[in-house]
This record gives structure tokens, sequence and C-alpha cells, in this order.
């Protein structure tokens, strides 16, 4: 089992990587040591200042560094946690070359989304890095026999699947959906999810288990669109306006925002892509059933608790 364990990009608020940062303070005793990775190359603003001095109060260790590449930074840990986002995505294999320089061998890469090996994912834009660090990885363990890592697969956080970023416009009651009302996705609270993502921590390494390269795949629900507008009108109280595009026109948005050299606009396209295809439906079986005790919330009770916290005017455009 782990002991050691170092998180990269858990220290924004409000991201994922948060999430799991505020369950591993619940139950921090299953692990020896707990540290946060900081860079310090880049600038930190407030919220993040403050969130620094939290971890420390809690007795959690932050290591400093003003880049990735150095062992250094790693060293004593015997698993890394990636929480990258979208751009940060194409450092790992440089924390991954320079964590196992520093001994480090079991890895937990920056998937926590769909299954990139299912359909037509594997050669979309948007998980072009995460198709290279899989690729990364598996040319490393042909040098270094014992290296394992995780992919943890949840399908979408259900927090996040209803921004602009998808074609929700919720300021105005209106959507753009590249698909159609029956077109279905795999979501889970991102809560939820970072509670079960700690679970797998806590499971050993071992042939009765899952071994050292483990794929969990765990989700709640594979509610369709029309679902989610229903929850979405419920919660809101608002009538949505939903277009229903061809998916593969996203091809073309996707194509003119390469072309304008907009990089957040070419991946959402690819994602909207993605999801038309149904990309972001998690295959069956799932690993809910290895943790019992985590009973994960709904589509209904998640976006209400969403949309009535204060981060919602920011997060889902309404101001």
């Amino acid at each position: 089992m782990f002991k050691s364990i170092l998180l990269i990009g858990a220290i924004g608020v409000g991201s994922f990587g948060d999430y799991v940062a505020h369950e591993l303070i619940k139950n921090p005793t299953n692990f020896t040591r707990i540290a946060f990775f900081n860079n310090t190359s880049r600038p930190a603003d407030e919220a993040k200042k403050a969130r620094i001095q939290e971890l420390k109060a809690q007795g959690f260790e932050i290591i400093e560094a003003a880049d990735y590449a150095s062992p250094k930074a790693y060293e004593g840990f015997d698993c890394v946690l990636s929480f990258l986002g979208n751009h940060g995505l194409y450092l790992q294999p440089t924390i991954i070359d320079a964590a196992i320089e520093a001994g480090v061998r079991h890895f937990y890469p920056s998937e926590y989304g769909a299954d990139v090996t299912e359909g037509q994912n594997w050669t979309q834009r948007y998980y072009k890095y995460k198709v290279q660090t899989r690729e990364h990885l598996e040319a490393r363990a042909r040098d270094v026999p014992d290296l394992g890592w995780t992919y943890y697969l949840l399908g979408r956080l259900t927090e996040w699947s209803v921004i602009s970023h998808f074609g929700f416009d919720n300021k105005n009651a209106k959507a753009k959906i590249y698909g159609t009302a029956a077109g279905r996705q795999s979501l889970i609270s991102a809560g939820d999810s970072a509670r079960y993502l700690v679970e797998t921590l806590k499971e050993p390494l071992s042939p009765e288990a899952k071994g050292n390269r483990r794929t969990y795949r765990i989700s709640g629900s594979n509610p369709t669109y029309a679902e989610i507008f229903e929850v979405l009108e419920r919660v809101t109280g608002r009538k949505y306006d939903v277009a229903y595009l061809d998916v593969e026109k996203a091809k073309q948005e996707e194509a003119q925002a390469q072309a304008a050299g907009d990089v957040d606009a070419e991946l959402a396209a690819s994602h909207k892509l993605i999801q038309g295809r149904e990309g972001t439906l998690l295959p069956q079986p799932w690993d809910n059933d290895r943790f019992p005790q985590i009973h994960p919330k709904g589509v209904d009770e998640t976006l209400r608790a969403a949309f009535a916290s204060e981060h919602a005017k920011k997060v889902y455009g309404l101001e």
C-alpha cells in the first residue's frame, strides 16, 4: 500500500485535485506523508496563498520548486498523483521521468474523465496529451519493470457538465448541444469521485486486487441530455431553449478555432465532438462495488447544491 504521496496540481481552489485534498484532510492516517507540489514559477493569487497556509496548518507538507524537472522534489515518495489541467498535461512525461529518477514507482496521471481507449477517443485533440502520457508510461516500463500506474476513469464530473465549455448558456437558459436529446454521458459528483479515489489509494498493489498497473472505472449514472435538462429546469426554475446540432459539424468548429490559434475553443470543440459521439459514456462494469461504503449522489442533488453555491455565478456564467 502507498505510504507517501505527492499531489501535483491539487492546490488550486475548486479544482478536482482540491476535492481530493479535502478528502485526504478528513482521513490522513493511512499515509505517513502527504505533500502538495507548489510550482513557485507560477503566480499565486490570494486564494491560492490562503489555501497553502491552510494545508500547512493542517499538517500537510508543501514541496516548492520552480519547475517539474528536478528529481529532488519527488524524493521520498512512493506515489505521485497528477491533477494538472488541460494546459499542463503536456508536462506529465517530464514529471514521470524526474520522479522515476527520484525512486517513485507509481503514478496517477491526470485522467479523471472518459476512457481514452474507447471508440474514437484515442485520436481526438482533447486527449492528445493524455494519450502521450500513457504511451510514455508504457515506454518507461520497458526499462523500469516495477513501474506502476493507476488510470482513474469517471466519465464526467457532474458539476462541470453544464458549463459554457460544453454549449450551455445558463444566464439565458439556452444551450447548443452537438448530438441528440437521447445522447448519454456518465456523471458523478466531484466530492463522491474524490472519496472513491482516496479509497483506491488504500487498496494494496497485489494480484488479488488489481496489481500495480490498474484501471478503475467509477461513476454514478448515465443520464441523457433530455434528463439533464429536466434536472436543470427543476433546479433553476427556468425552461431551457435547446438546439441540437449535427455532431460531425463540431469538426468545423474545431478547425476554425485551430486556425484562429484559440486553444481553449479548439479543446471545447473537440470535447463537444467526443460528447456527441457518447465518448464520455464510461464502459461497464464499474468498480463502485469495491467500495460499498460510498453512496454517490444523483445528478439532481449534485446540481442543486452546485447552483446554490457561492461559486455558481462564475462557474455557470450567471454574472
